[in-house]
């Protein structure tokens, strides 16, 4: 490679080493040229959305399927704020999301031209990347690098790029049109990228932007003396874990999403196994273990739990909480019932012993230490217990190998136990926010799944956009199935996005819930409401519409209403190889749900009233 390339080249040589092979977005004026460099690269895709929004959930979806880096490139003004929605989940969840802007070229932001796509102000060219300032990590305004500037337009984007993968959160590029083809050396591609599970360099916490820190997860020293070495205070804090533990008759292990985002889900299971701990996962966990491994104890919520898990993870004496994120629907309503006392929580660039914190550790610091620490303490009985014995203790919920009534109706309380009996170890499963997360909560995952979920921000209709980036991801894998489940109403606000799933060829199964409506809502507040109702879709002429008269792929649509005929098309060996695009339309009765949405409606609608 020469010492001078083009910074488009530049920027696809660093996607690539980042392990991107799939960009969403939608083409727009200011970013063409950038995507002719994309559609040149025989490594790179350019999928193209159907609109922003779309593009920046699918992007979301790829980053948490690949566990690695999403790329989303949208045009200046109109496209960036559509999928500031989409950027917005990306922050409060931590994935890893880089946002590539085309915006005019630096010649015509200084000339303050009235250009289309701005707002007629003399502040229409800062204004947007001011917008997305608090839903980034990192900002890079390359019309603002100049010759007389410290940095250039590849640094520039470096740093930006190392921040959203250090922080595991959406990064912001602005990329004037007229740098697309600027020469920039290519020394900097010599330079490793950092990974989610790469820790940082003891001392270089990451800097937080204004507003992007939540305040129970994140936690900043207020003490101006605090300036004990780093290296000292993480060999303090795992000595300090350890005599803890050592001292615990009863230890667990609670996994939640951080575990997943910084990449640690494997030494978290190495630790488990090494050491015999009982281990439970909270909703945003699921999925990160082995949830049919025999120290499994199930999946942990507050007072949304089943009786015996929740009893049994509040009367531990130890509990390691591995990337707490303790909102609202992943605690039961802030319903955690572990004693501050019993708890370490291992944060990102933090660590919580009981009721002191220690600011300046990391867990992928800490984790790596704990886990020969925790091996020189002495070896302790675990509960190994068989998924029979934990169906049995009311842990878990069972499987369903047979429907139990021909003709009846499909209900949750039936559904999820169905399905779990027929998901595959490799398989990528998506659930939108509402009936189908909530329904999969009691059930263990198969030991292999990869479960994508979005607990903390929910926005509706996420999950479509989400299924077509896991889809691409899964297909990268070698062709793992992906199985999405969404609710009637959801399934609206998105649908467009199955004609790129179509379109880009990859199969996929589409689970579309027909409860008539708007079920979350309507147990949460105005069950007979009219502004919960939706207009009905003919779901069947879905993949015929959006599929057109040349598919990528097959495509199927079956309707089933009955547990009978959902149990005999799950049967069917053909329809479990994923080799086209399927949408099933399950008729469902309006107002049932699973009971763990019934309980969490009810602690929501009680904190909405105070």
């Amino acid at each position: 490679m020469s010492d001078q390339i083009h910074l488009a080249e530049y920027i696809v040589e660093r996607l690539k080493q980042a392990g991107v092979k799939s960009i969403f977005g939608v083409p727009g004026d200011y970013n063409l040229e950038l995507l002719d460099y994309f559609e040149s690269d025989p490594t790179l895709q350019w999928v193209g959305n159907a609109n922003e929004l779309n593009a920046a959930y699918a992007a979301d979806g790829y980053a948490r399927t690949n566990h690695g880096l999403g790329v989303l490139v949208t045009t200046f003004g109109v496209g960036e704020l559509s999928a500031l929605n989409g950027i917005a989940g990306c922050l409060a969840e931590r994935i890893p999301v880089l946002h590539i802007v085309g915006a005019p070229s630096t010649a015509m932001q200084k000339e303050h031209v009235l250009l289309h796509h701005t707002l007629n102000t003399e502040s229409s060219f800062d204004t947007f990347s001011k917008m997305s300032a608090p839903l980034s990590c990192a900002t890079a305004l390359l019309s603002q690098v100049t010759p007389e500037a410290d940095t250039s337009y590849s640094d520039a984007f470096d740093k930006a790029l190392a921040e959203c993968l250090t922080q595991c959160r959406p990064a912001y590029v602005e990329l004037p049109m007229d740098t697309v083809r600027s020469m920039v050396s290519s020394e900097g591609l010599e330079k490793p990228l950092p990974q989610p599970s790469s820790a940082p360099p003891f001392g270089e916490n990451a800097p937080l932007n204004p507003g992007s820190t939540p305040t129970n997860q994140l936690f900043q020293s207020t003490d101006d003396h605090f300036d004990a070495p780093p290296e000292l205070v993480t060999s303090h804090v795992v000595d300090v874990i350890t005599k803890k533990y050592a001292a615990a008759k009863r230890p667990t292990v609670l996994v939640d999403a951080c575990a997943a985002r910084f990449g640690v889900g494997d030494l978290v299971r190495e630790l488990v196994e090494s050491c015999g701990l009982r281990f439970f996962t909270t909703p945003m966990g699921k999925g990160i273990l082995d949830e049919r491994h025999p120290l499994f104890g199930g999946c942990y919520a507050g007072s949304n739990s089943l009786a015996t898990v929740k009893d049994e993870i509040e009367a531990s004496d130890f509990v390691l909480y591995v990337g707490a994120l303790k909102s609202d629907f992943n605690s039961g309503s802030f319903t955690i019932g572990i004693p501050t006392e019993h708890a370490v929580r291992l944060h990102s660039f933090t660590t919580n012993v009981g009721f002191a914190a220690y600011p300046t550790t990391d867990i992928r610091h800490v984790l790596p230490l704990l886990l020969p620490a925790f091996k020189k303490v002495k070896s302790r009985p675990a509960k190994h217990d068989s998924l029979e014995e934990k169906i049995k203790a009311g842990n878990v919920m069972a499987f369903k190998k047979m429907p139990d009534n021909e003709d009846g109706k499909i209900v949750h309380a039936w559904l999820w136990q169905r399905m779990a009996a027929w998901f595959k170890d490799d398989d990528v499963i998506i659930t939108e926010t509402g009936t189908s997360s909530f329904g999969l909560l009691p059930i263990p995952l198969p030991s292999r799944c990869t479960y994508v979920t979005q607990v903390l921000w929910g926005s509706i209709g996420w999950s479509v956009g989400a299924a077509l980036g896991c889809a691409l991801a899964a297909d990268e894998q070698g062709g793992r199935r992906t199985v999405l489940f969404v609710g009637d109403g959801s399934f609206q606000l998105t649908v467009q996005e199955v004609g790129t799933i179509v379109r880009r060829g990859v199969p996929a199964y589409i689970f579309v819930l027909n409860n008539d409506g708007y079920e979350i809502e309507r147990l949460i507040h105005g069950p007979n409401a009219g502004y919960n109702e939706i207009q009905m879709y003919n779901l069947q002429m879905c993949l015929p519409f959006l599929g057109g008269k040349k598919p990528a792929v097959p495509y199927e649509s079956f309707k089933v209403s009955t547990q009978g005929e959902l149990h005999a098309l799950l049967q069917d060996r053909a329809f479990g190889v994923a080799d086209k695009v399927r949408l099933i339309e399950l008729v469902m009765p309006r107002g049932d749900a699973p009971a763990g949405l019934i309980k969490q409606a009810q602690l929501t609608a009680k904190a909405n009233a105070k």
